[in-house]
């Protein structure tokens, strides 16, 4: 009884420590899409984290990875799409309204910094 308990034990800090080591968990950063831009218009992320964008312009909405390596599709007014972040993942974006405005967004990979 008492070795079972042991192996239980020592796989259950090994599991703490595998996963404790991966560092920070993941985030979501929302972005704002609003009447010909996004807010923010830069979004700093992590492989692993998630980006929400919500349509909160006057008409539907289009976002799309540089190269189209993803797209959206149409997101209504109030909608909103997720998209999952790789380490593949496009740095910039764009967004065209119902009315074929078109404008841009980015993602960084960078830490943003503070003062």
């Amino acid at each position: 009884m008492l070795s079972s308990y042991r192996k239980s034990a020592g796989a259950l800090a090994l599991a703490i420590s595998v996963f404790g080591a991966t560092g920070a968990s993941a985030e979501t950063r929302y972005v704002l899409i609003v009447d010909g831009a996004y807010f923010p218009s830069v979004s700093h992320v992590q492989p692993g984290d998630q980006v929400v964008f919500t349509n909160n312009a006057t008409g539907g909405h289009t976002v799309t990875g540089d190269a189209e390596a993803w797209t959206s599709g149409a997101i209504p007014v109030n909608g909103s799409y997720t998209l999952d972040i790789t380490a593949e993942t496009p740095t910039t974006f764009r967004g065209q309204t119902s009315d074929n405005t078109e404008f841009e967004g980015a993602i960084s990979f960078d830490v943003p910094v503070t003062q």
